[in-house]
């Protein structure tokens, strides 16, 4: 498999758009119209990211050798790739919150959980497993703490689907739904725990649990050890993938119960998987590529400077913004000003996650030669 799919950086540099479009909107959609609805979905994006690290996670598992301890070495190598970026804004965020609540005594766009514990869990990435620090550390935390748990998870589930693909490869399709129906019961389950209370719904602990996206991390692993993947007649899986988002933003628009957040994550992982085969039956056909593919690709490989520099403008830029606007009782028109400031904010990020991107590639370069 060719590590350097351009159609895997496409739905990352998507990913990381859709999350700016949500992120964005914090402090300016002060309306709960449809509208707002909609914009939210962009909180999708991170699914987005957990298929395709669980495709990309393959290739990276099958070039590492067999020396042993292999899936120790593997778990050091994605916190060493993780933690220097994340440790650096972590401090940045801590450094801005003191300056303006203690210093200035005005409340920032993001009010950081201090407690040392908070801060120690986020440290080594085990926040995910504490309902009480799982995203008020950093902004949009919960996604690195999630994503470490599965990137933990994934040796054993490799191993699985290795073990099915032997018996017979269409054996592993069975390893999504699997998941999804034990997910459902666990948090079932632990929302019904006594002593502390565990809600089913969006932007819950259980929802950010990693559980609940294991089966759309698991999505990518199936579509990287499918042999024929690009055979699939790209008309079906544009099809496809139509249905699944159809389906997906419906739900999501009209959730009939707060149940349905626990199989969301794998519908929007389903929508990825059909959009990556349709993507990836393109590239195999070498069309010449648009201006639009070409700077989401780019997007997609500095994903992650973009996702820790977003918070400098999705949540302090914009609260800073809002605030200068609402001075003296002055007001804005909340859809304009979104409108305005939305594409001007991505080139901003953009070019901050490049800058940022660059150099943790020079910090992993020097910690893989150590």
């Amino acid at each position: 498999m060719n590590p350097k799919l351009k159609s895997l950086d496409i739905i990352k540099g998507i990913g990381i758009i859709m999350i700016i479009i949500v992120h964005n909107r914090h402090f300016i959609m002060q309306d709960m119209s449809g509208l707002r609805l909609l914009i939210n979905y962009g909180q999708m994006g991170c699914q987005l990211f957990f298929f395709t690290s669980g495709f990309s996670l393959c290739y990276s598992w099958e070039h590492m050798g067999s020396s042993r301890p292999k899936s120790l070495r593997f778990i050091l190598r994605r916190y060493l790739r993780l933690a220097p970026g994340y440790l650096i804004f972590m401090t940045v965020n801590l450094l801005l919150n003191i300056l303006l609540m203690d210093g200035f005594h005005a409340s920032p766009g993001f009010i950081m959980n201090r407690e040392p514990r908070a801060i120690l869990a986020n440290i080594f990435f085990l926040h995910g497993l504490f309902s009480d620090y799982i995203n008020n550390v950093f902004p949009g935390g919960w996604y690195i703490g999630t994503a470490f748990l599965l990137y933990v998870s994934f040796p054993p589930l490799y191993a699985i689907f290795q073990r099915l693909r032997s018996i017979h490869p269409l054996c592993m399709a069975a390893v999504p739904p699997l998941l999804l129906l034990l997910n459902c019961i666990l948090l079932r389950s632990m929302s019904e725990l006594p002593g502390k209370e565990l809600l089913i719904g969006n932007n819950t602990f259980l929802y950010y649990f990693f559980t609940n996206q294991l089966p759309c991390f698991s999505l990518g692993i199936l579509l990287f050890l499918q042999e024929k993947k690009e055979q699939c007649p790209l008309a079906v899986s544009v099809i496809l993938f139509a249905v699944s988002t159809a389906i997906c933003t419906a739900l999501y628009l009209n959730p009939p119960t707060p149940f349905v957040y626990t199989f969301l994550p794998s519908l929007a992982g389903l929508s990825a998987y059909w959009l990556t085969t349709a993507l990836i039956r393109v590239e195999k056909k070498q069309l010449p590529s648009s201006p639009v593919s070409r700077f989401l690709a780019s997007c997609g490989r500095n994903s992650y400077g973009m996702y820790l520099t977003h918070s400098l403008v999705s949540w302090y830029g914009m609260k800073a913004l809002t605030s200068l606007l609402a001075q003296n009782g002055g007001t804005y028109d909340d859809l304009l000003l979104y409108s305005l400031t939305f594409l001007p904010s991505v080139l901003v990020i953009y070019m901050m996650g490049r800058y940022v991107e660059h150099l943790l590639s020079r910090i992993d370069r020097r910690l893989r030669r150590t």
